[in-house]
């Protein structure tokens, strides 16, 4: 079995590694194929800002001309240092339903994070809690949304039979847009907005690096203190913004602010998952283009992909108000369905007001730990 595990280090070992999943997904109806540009960007160790901090090494397990599994290693030093740990994490691991591939991959990612000198193991990050995180363990009905990870259901069996261990669970809240808002909520956002002076606005795309950087202080201060939280430099964070810019409606980022000064901000983004279920090669060219460029004619929900609030504001109560401006223009713009995504099972202060207003907390996500 282990002469079947091969380090990624040829353009053709790349090539396979990102085409793996649309084999074994090809018969999964709730499986969204991403765009192959997307993934390969996100793949590409020279090019993509996240590896400028971060040691990663990827293997293939290939019998043949077949390639029965993938997984990539990382030890994430931006990481280790904020969280002053040591650890190591794994990601883009796909397999077929084959117990002694998946643990001979998981056995070489774990011999090469303790050369680094890990002492466990956390996992599955593409490639780090700022991006697709978790394994889906509940919610396969339905398709995942933009930009949240989906996997066989047999995935949770191989990862508990090699020992790992849940660490946390990241949970995936479900709403229909005509849900009446919770009087408290409206009452609470009602009284802060004359006491405090909060006014709203949406985000200016004319201004679009300036308004990243406020963003990007926004989004470091409100998750410093949250679990898995590793913060974004400002190049990875404009590249990420960079790739979101063409998908964006501007109608559905909103900042707040107190008194003049910014203050929070919430971003939902139309599920283009709807559009890219259409295009099942994950190719623009040469027709998924124009799928792309009618996508209003298949998108009818939404996600809410962060919500963020400056730790000096957070006892305003922002959270709620930005919860009721955005559900007020995500109506105004036609959505039928809202997800929010992902929330930490234990984070209280997120849970709660999606709670009050009858959010069904419909997918979970698992990220498991080994000790090294």
């Amino acid at each position: 079995m282990k002469d079947l595990i091969r380090e990624v280090k040829s353009k053709k070992d790349k090539r396979l590694m990102l085409n793996l999943p649309w084999e074994i997904y090809k018969d999964d109806r709730s499986w969204v194929p991403p765009l192959k540009l997307t993934v390969k960007e996100i793949l590409d160790e020279k090019k993509h800002p996240f590896y400028k901090t971060s040691e990663v090494q990827s293997w293939l397990a290939v019998e043949g001309d077949r390639v029965l599994g993938r997984i990539m290693a990382i030890y994430n030093h931006a990481y280790n240092k904020f969280q002053d740990t040591n650890v190591g994490f794994f990601g883009f691991f796909e397999c077929h339903n084959n117990q002694a591939v998946a643990f001979e991959l998981f056995n070489e990612a774990e011999k090469w994070l303790r050369k680094k000198g890990a002492k466990k193991i956390l996992g599955p990050v593409n490639p780090s809690t700022n991006y697709e995180t978790g394994l889906l363990i509940k919610g396969f009905e339905d398709p995942a949304q933009l930009m949240m990870t989906y996997n066989p259901k047999f995935y949770e069996s191989l990862f508990e039979q090699y020992g790992f261990k849940k660490a946390k669970d990241l949970i995936a809240y479900r709403l229909d847009t005509d849900f009446q808002m919770p009087e408290k909520i409206v009452r609470i956002s009602e009284r802060a907005e004359k006491r405090h002076g909060i006014s709203y606005r949406k985000i200016n795309l004319k201004d679009w690096n300036n308004e990243i950087n406020r963003m990007h202080d926004i989004y470091n201060s409100a998750w410093e203190k949250n679990w898995g939280f590793v913060p974004m430099s400002d190049e990875e964070f404009f590249h990420t913004a960079k790739d979101l810019k063409s998908i964006v409606d501007p109608n559905l980022i909103i900042f707040v602010e107190v008194k003049g000064e910014t203050a929070g901000f919430i971003v939902a983004l139309p599920d283009f998952n709807q559009v890219f279920k259409n295009i099942p090669s994950g190719k623009l060219l040469p027709f998924g283009i124009f799928k792309l460029l009618r996508s209003k004619n298949y998108i009818n929900r939404c996600r809410v992909i962060t919500l963020g609030v400056k730790e000096q504001y957070r006892n305003l109560g922002l959270g709620p108000i930005l919860y009721n401006r955005a559900h007020q223009k995500i109506i105004e713009a036609g959505y039928s369905e809202i997800e929010m995504s992902w929330i930490l099972e234990d984070n209280l202060p997120m849970n709660k007001p999606l709670q009050l207003m009858g959010a069904d907390p419909y997918k979970t996500y698992r990220v498991f730990e080994k000790e090294l």
